[in-house]
């Protein structure tokens, strides 16, 4: 007889079978035993390619290759011989009978290919023949790095990771329809759409119809949304007959079917572009009918049918059903469902509220707001408080929490779920009092969910931190931040907890914590890619406040780098964070060009509690600038806003420290004392503003010439224990050039260090050895320290002011720039300052 035609065409070998068929052709040309193998694979995975690869090995080397079972002119020497049988399954039973004979120890080499169904009893047995005397070698898809193995044979480049990755969706790893995505799609723009043009699967529509005609209908009613797992095919009157476990069975023979049971996507392609429609919508129409009758959900099948545009109420309701059902946890997914539905002609206007929540979830900030415009726009818009509060979420994020305040304050009173957002924006504000009231007063929620407790907590947390119990506040603001993060929930806030968790902790100088809580927000994308850069951001802050730099600015920069546009409240921590590290490492150009950039982000800087830390920061700059002017207003809203707060420690005081940072640099000894006894009234409710108020007037008087080196230090140290280090070195150096005896200065300066831990300078925890100079390399090159001594001179900086910014003695300070000038070979100022210029520019160090 004729062996079976194949329908595997030359394709390619997954799972590194090419390298077992290599090693099999080995062991049958050199082995002294007759070899058995099965190869095992489903339509299109490849075994066709392997036997004829393996026949043309075997051929080469003198093998007789049969592909006939009833072939009878053989050799008589059975180890030359090679039965290479492929489609066994096709054979029939007397055939299956003779090739099990074959198997045996004194008989031929015998290598069987055959897929998983149809397995008869004959069929079973030569398997399990095979399998004991030999071995079976199965056949799987392509992995993602093989089809871009195979994509670059074809194409004869390697094609680009979207496509490749594609082509693994559309195919599902089937190596004959890789093949086939590839050659359909070689002028493909896989960028511009996913969907192959209809004429490239022409083959494939006709391979289709060839089929059987019950299986063909299986395949269309896959096609269509039909699942495996669903009830459809049991209770669809169509199928009422039909013996579904050889027809799934066959399908996933077939290699059209995946080995989940659905359908592969090029296949369904096929089969939609191919079916007559009025088929196709017959057999929509039964889909959603059998669903229906079997008091079951539509779920996933709804999307499919919304996507081949079958309009039936039934389809309506389950998208909006899923899409509510996804909102928390897969705002993209649910966006998804809700798009399909408008495209069916559903209104957009009674579900603006979810698409607005979705789009704020999935981190489209703009399209919440012109979904939340849309929503509100109405006499009475439907699901009102989620409408609101995504409101609340995008003003806030502009700055606006006031309005927020507004929009939450009367819905609170009859609606519980509604009620801790509004009491978050209320006190941000200032107004504890209506944040207060608003939590007692509103309706209890039912059955809250752990979102909502996590809210409810952040609400009770901001309160108590207002009423002076920041140890009380930062507990329940970090259960709040922990319960967000293990919901996973991406509702709308207009603060993350983990953000008002760390600024109490900041405040409160447990800088770990606020770092820690921070981190663990961004690993679990605590309120969703909204807050994703707002959460860096004040970790970059908390690394700028801990005296970390390099840490400030790798947090910066990928705060910055990502995709979602900064809101303004954003704009301005990230500006703060700026020009802080120009102010904390004495870089003057930085410092001019950060506050420049940060000018018209400050006249629009909206004054609530959350803003204030960002506040402080940058009064502290426009003073060093000499451009307090620009902040009087946000200060003056500041202070009024605090006052209407009840002037709470845990967030006046840091304020107020940077006021008498900034009256020092002013030398405005009037304003430090009425900021220290600010600090001072506030220190029954802050553990940390009594030593910010000694540690201000203790670097006044230092500043003024009056060092009393014990109470600098004592001073520094608590500076330091309330989360401001390099604060406190800065004050330690201070007092240091202003200390009537050496050995003072020398103390002052040693403690100085101790307390900047710069990890960016490895050498600034030692002080230089003025006569090593020996040991110093004149190659022109200028180490670390010298490089910051070289930018101090270009400043126009004197031996003092050198040794106040960067913690050494003006001796030293004059010993580096010595050095300096005998490194770069200079004997004038003008020579010096110019040959700093260009060493700074070209040192690869700097």
């Amino acid at each position: 007889m004729t062996r079976p035609s194949s329908d595997d065409a030359r394709t390619a070998v997954s799972n590194d079978a090419a390298v077992e068929a290599d090693a099999l052709a080995r062991r049958i040309v050199g082995g002294a035993h007759p070899v058995h193998v099965g190869i095992l694979g489903a339509g299109g995975s490849g075994k066709s390619t392997l036997l004829g690869d393996l026949a043309a090995t075997l051929r080469a080397h003198g093998l007789h290759v049969v592909d006939d079972v009833e072939a009878t002119d053989l050799p008589d020497a059975t180890e030359r011989v090679a039965f290479l049988v492929d489609d066994a399954h096709g054979l029939t039973d007397d055939e299956l009978g003779r090739l099990r004979a074959l198997v045996r120890d004194d008989g031929p080499h015998v290598v069987v290919a055959f897929r998983p169904w149809p397995r008869s009893t004959a069929m079973a047995k030569l398997a399990d023949r095979l399998g004991k005397r030999g071995t079976v070698l199965a056949l799987h898809p392509l992995t993602s790095a093989q089809v871009r193995r195979r994509g670059a044979q074809l194409l004869g480049t390697e094609p680009p990771t979207d496509a490749a990755a594609r082509v693994l969706e559309l195919t599902r790893g089937n190596p004959r329809l890789v093949d086939a995505a590839f050659a359909a799609g070689a002028d493909h723009d896989w960028a511009a759409g996913p969907v192959l043009p209809a004429e490239s699967l022409q083959s494939m529509r006709d391979e289709l119809d060839g089929l059987d005609p019950e299986l063909h209908e299986y395949l269309a009613a896959l096609a269509v949304g039909f699942s495996t797992a669903g009830a459809a095919f049991a209770t669809a009157p169509r199928f009422a007959a039909a013996d579904l476990r050889s027809l799934a069975a066959a399908a996933r023979a077939s290699g059209l079917v995946a080995p989940d049971g659905s359908l592969v996507p090029l296949v369904q392609a096929a089969v939609l572009q191919g079916a007559p429609p009025h088929e196709l919508w017959t057999l929509r129409r039964e889909l959603v009918d059998a669903v229906d009758a079997a008091g079951a959900q539509l779920g996933d099948a709804a999307l499919e049918l919304a996507r081949q545009d079958f309009r039936d109420p039934r389809v309506l309701a389950a998208l909006r059903a899923r899409g509510d059902e996804l909102l928390e946890a897969d705002p993209d997914a649910a966006r998804e469902q809700y798009a399909a539905l408008i495209d069916l002609g559903a209104e957009q206007h009674p579900i603006a509220g979810r698409l607005a929540q979705a789009a704020w979830a999935a981190g489209d900030v703009a399209a919440a707001e012109r979904l939340v415009d849309l929503g509100l726009g109405r006499d009475a818009p439907d699901d009102l408080a989620r409408t609101v509060a995504v409101a609340a979420a995008t003003w806030a994020r502009k700055g606006m929490l006031g309005r927020s305040a507004d929009a939450c304050r009367t819905l609170a009173a009859v609606d519980g779920s509604i009620a801790p957002i509004a009491a978050i924006c209320l006190a941000g504000v200032g107004d504890v009092a209506g944040a207060r009231a608003t939590v007692s007063d509103a309706p209890d929620v039912e059955y809250p969910t752990s979102g909502q407790v996590a809210l409810r907590l952040t609400a009770d947390g901001i309160l108590d931190a207002l009423d002076g119990s920041s140890d009380l506040a930062l507990s329940s603001l970090l259960q709040a931040s922990s319960l967000m993060n293990e919901s996973a929930t991406l509702g709308p806030l207009p603060e993350a907890p983990a953000m008002l968790a760390a600024q109490v902790a900041l405040n409160a100088g447990e800088l770990d914590l606020a770092d820690e809580v921070l981190q663990g927000a961004i690993g679990a994308s605590q309120g969703g890619p909204a807050f994703d850069a707002r959460l860096r951001l004040m970790r970059a802050f908390v690394a700028l406040r801990a005296d970390r730099p390099a840490r400030a600015r790798e947090h910066l920069e990928s705060a910055i780098s990502a995709t979602q546009p900064l809101g303004l409240r954003d704009e301005v921590l990230a500006h703060a964070v700026r020009v802080g590290l120009a102010r904390r490492t004495d870089d003057l150009a930085a410092l001019l060009r950060g506050w420049a950039a940060a000018r018209e982000a400050i006249a629009r800087m909206p004054i609530d509690l959350f803003a204030l830390p960002a506040l402080a920061e940058l009064s502290v700059a426009a003073a060093r600038l000499h451009e307090t002017r620009l902040l009087e207003s946000q200060l003056t809203a500041a202070g009024d806003l605090l006052d209407r707060a009840g002037r709470p420690a845990c967030w006046s005081a840091g304020l107020h420290w940077a006021g008498i940072e900034a009256a020092i640099l002013l030398n405005d000894p009037e304003a430090v004392e009425r900021h220290a006894n600010a600090l001072t009234d506030a220190a029954p409710g802050g553990r940390t503003a009594e030593h910010l108020a000694r540690a201000g007037r203790t670097w006044a008087a230092a500043i003024a010439g009056d060092v009393v080196v014990e109470r600098v230090e004592q001073a520094a140290r608590d500076l330091a224990a309330a989360g401001y280090p390099w604060d406190a070195s800065r004050l330690a150096g201070h007092a240091a050039g202003r200390a009537s005896e050496h050995r003072d200065t020398l103390q002052l300066l040693a403690l100085a260090r101790s307390l900047h831990p710069d990890e960016e300078r490895p050498d600034a925890g030692a002080e230089p050895d003025p006569e090593a100079n020996g040991a110093q390399r004149d190659d022109g090159l200028l180490s670390a320290r010298e490089r910051e001594v070289a930018r101090l001179v270009l400043e126009g900086k004197t031996y003092a002011e050198i040794g106040n910014a960067i913690f050494i003695s003006p001796r030293t300070a004059e010993h580096h720039i010595a050095r300096i000038r005998r490194r770069l070979g200079v004997t004038t100022r003008s020579e010096l300052l110019a040959r700093l210029r260009v060493a700074l520019e070209e040192d690869p160090g700097q």
